[in-house]
């Protein structure tokens, strides 16, 4: 998940890329898992799957530099069957 260490990297991306920065379907099928994750544990990590998507789209688009670190979060959440190891992935 993109945590709050992220956000700022984002509004610099959001800045720098405008709003109409297309959502991956991946990234809308990751945030929508973790969302259900967040709710099914009970967790009290604060989470918007909206702000998740435009977080994951945006730094996805930006490839020399995150493209890859996405992808690896990605790859992370579809390995996992449990919530708790789906939140675990960085």
């Amino acid at each position: 998940m993109i945590g709050r260490r992220m956000r700022p990297l984002l509004l610099v991306l959001l800045a720098t890329l405008g709003c109409t920065e297309t959502r991956s379907a991946q990234c809308k099928e990751v945030c929508k898992r973790e969302a259900e994750c967040v709710d099914q544990t009970a967790s009290k990590m604060p989470f918007d799957e909206k702000e998740c998507i435009a977080a994951c789209a945006a730094l996805e688009a930006d490839k020399a530099d995150n493209g890859a670190k996405v992808q690896r979060h990605i790859d992370c959440v579809h390995k996992q069957n449990d919530c708790a190891a789906i939140l675990e992935c960085r």
